[in-house]
C-alpha cells in the first residue's frame, strides 16, 4: 500500500458520503448553543470531533468542566461552579450511567433550570458509548435525563462502515507515526490492506492507531514488509471471536479459518495444521467463505 507524501489530512476523514452528511450537520449544530449527543462504539473518535466543535467554537480545552463518572471527582464541586459563574460554560458529561442516584438528581434539577433560562448560554456535549443505551432507554433517571437531550443526537460509525477510507487513517496514522518516532517510511505491503480490511477492531481507531505506531517502531526500513512481521504480533486476532447466541455455526467457522490465515500471514498449509483439516477441505472453505484474498 503505497502511501503518498502530502498535507497531513487529520482535519477530518469523510471520504464516505454518510459520514461528510454528519459532518456538516455536527458543524452546523455547533453554530447554536443546542446540547449535542455524541453516540458511538470504543474509538471511533467521539472526543475528537468534540474537539472540532470546541475549536470551532473557539473555546479552549483549559476552560472546560469534565464530568466524567467513570472515576470519582468533586461532582458538586463543579456543578456549584456551572452555576456561579456570569461567564458562558461549556460542559462534557462522560460515562453518565456509572453516576451516582444523588449525582442524577442534581444533574437533572440543574438542567432543567439551565433549559428554560434565556440568559444561559451553556455548550453542552454528552459523549455517549454505545453499551451505556440500553441504561438510558429503560424507565429510570438515566433514561429521564436522555429523553430530554436526545433529539440532537449523533452516531459516528465504526471502523468497519468505513472499509472505503482505512488507507487514508492508514495514511495520516503513518505521518504521525514517522514523525513521533523519527522514522521515514513510505509505504505498506498490500497484505497488509487485506489483513485490515478483515480484522475486528474492538477498539476502532484507536487500534488501528496503536497498530500503525507498533509496525512503524518495529519497522528499520522505508516499507513495512508483511513477511518480516513475526507472526506473535497478529496473535490478538485470534481471542476477537465473541461467543455471542443467535449467531449460525457457519459464521463462527468462517471466523475461526480467517483468524488462523491472518495468524500464519496467509499461509495455507499451516493454517489447515492449525484447523485440524487437509489443506484441500482449506482451499475449499476459502472459496465458499470468499477468503481467498486472505491466502
Amino acid at each position: 500500500m503505497s502511501l503518498k507524501k502530502g498535507k497531513s489530512i487529520s482535519e477530518w476523514i469523510t471520504k464516505g458520503s454518510d459520514i461528510e452528511k454528519i459532518k456538516n450537520q455536527w458543524l452546523e449544530i455547533t453554530n447554536s448553543s443546542l446540547p449535542i449527543l455524541i453516540v458511538g462504539e470504543r474509538g471511533v473518535g467521539k472526543s475528537f470531533w468534540i474537539q472540532k466543535s470546541l475549536e470551532k467554537r473557539n473555546i479552549s480545552e483549559s476552560t472546560v468542566i469534565h464530568f466524567d463518572f467513570s472515576y470519582p471527582s468533586s461532582f458538586q464541586e463543579k456543578l456549584e461552579k456551572i452555576k456561579s459563574s456570569k461567564q458562558n460554560q461549556t460542559v462534557i458529561l462522560n460515562w453518565i450511567s456509572h453516576a451516582k442516584h444523588e449525582e442524577m438528581i442534581l444533574l437533572q434539577q440543574w438542567w432543567k433550570s439551565e433549559k428554560y433560562n434565556e440568559k444561559s448560554k451553556i455548550y453542552l456535549y454528552w459523549e455517549i458509548h454505545l453499551e451505556e443505551l440500553e441504561v438510558f432507554n429503560q424507565r429510570n433517571q438515566y433514561g429521564d435525563f436522555y429523553d430530554q437531550l436526545k433529539s440532537f443526537r449523533f452516531e459516528l460509525p465504526n471502523v468497519k462502515k468505513r472499509i472505503s477510507e482505512l488507507p487514508l487513517f492508514v495514511h495520516e496514522f503513518l505521518e504521525e507515526a514517522n514523525q513521533s518516532l523519527n522514522k521515514k517510511i513510505n509505504s505498506l505491503d498490500e497484505d497488509f490492506y487485506t489483513f485490515l480490511k478483515n480484522k475486528t477492531f474492538i477498539r476502532n481507531y484507536t487500534e488501528l492507531k496503536d497498530m500503525i505506531y507498533a509496525l512503524v517502531g518495529f519497522t528499520s526500513g522505508k516499507q513495512i514488509h508483511w513477511k518480516q512481521i513475526p507472526s506473535h504480533f497478529f496473535e490478538n486476532s485470534l481471542s476477537e471471536l465473541n461467543i455471542q447466541p443467535g449467531i449460525s455455526l457457519e459464521q463462527y467457522e468462517k471466523e475461526i479459518i480467517k483468524a488462523n490465515l491472518i495468524y500464519t500471514k496467509g499461509n495455507r498449509e499451516k493454517a489447515a495444521k492449525l484447523l485440524g483439516i487437509s489443506e484441500r477441505n482449506l482451499y475449499r472453505k476459502l472459496h465458499e467463505f470468499h477468503l481467498e484474498d486472505l491466502s
